[in-house]
């Protein structure tokens, strides 16, 4: 606006000049009149201001103010850092999930495994039951035969051989005898004796 007033101030003045010079004769009708546009860029030019020096540059090396952030800004980074949640949060539960399963194959590896072994243990003790009744019925066999060569022999010589037998063939070869003939030995047993057998086939029938 300075520059504006300087510049229309310098043209008045221009024509002042001109029609003073006019006026005294100095410039001649012929001559003509000067460029009056040339004169007043002429003075345009002359009369500019100086322009004020740009203050130093910064460092280059420093870096530049960062803009302040806009809303739309803002509401991305908040979706962003939300986004970025959930996939965490997913990646957490995926993760479990995987652990879980992991988890449930040894559960179902582990029952398959004891499943199995308890077949083996029945089968086991299927045999074993099969067999310990075997060897019962082989001792009720075995004690069958000698209560019948027991009860052969006269009572005063079977009791004495039952005296050294151990408590539980004797009270196996008694169980199996006739109840009159077990009476009649029972007659030529050392009292001690005859409460050991007794307790050894009360024992007995109680399993």
């Amino acid at each position: 606006m300075k520059k504006i007033l300087i510049g229309a101030q310098i043209l008045a003045a221009v024509f002042l000049l001109i029609k003073g010079l006019s006026l005294f004769g100095i410039l001649s009708e012929t001559q003509g009149l000067p460029d009056v546009t040339a004169i007043a860029a002429t003075a345009l030019a002359q009369s500019k201001v100086p322009a004020p020096e740009k203050p130093p540059a910064a460092n280059s090396s420093a870096a530049p103010a960062q803009a302040a952030k806009t809303p739309l800004e803002d509401a991305l980074t908040e979706q962003r850092g939300l986004a970025e949640a959930l996939v965490a949060r997913q990646n957490e539960l995926d993760a479990r999930e995987k652990a879980l399963r992991a988890d449930e194959q040894r559960l179902i590896a582990l029952r398959k495994d004891i499943l199995e072994k308890m077949a083996i243990l029945k089968t086991s003790e299927e045999k074993l039951a099969t067999r310990m009744e075997a060897l019962r019925e082989e001792d009720i066999r075995r004690y069958k035969e000698m209560a019948k060569v027991y009860e052969a022999a006269p009572p005063v010589k079977a009791g004495p051989m039952m005296e050294k037998l151990d408590t539980r063939t004797a009270a196996g070869i008694v169980r199996q005898m006739k109840k009159d003939k077990a009476g009649a030995l029972w007659g030529y047993l050392t009292p001690q004796k005859a409460v050991d057998i007794t307790k050894e086939i009360t024992r007995s029938d109680a399993h």
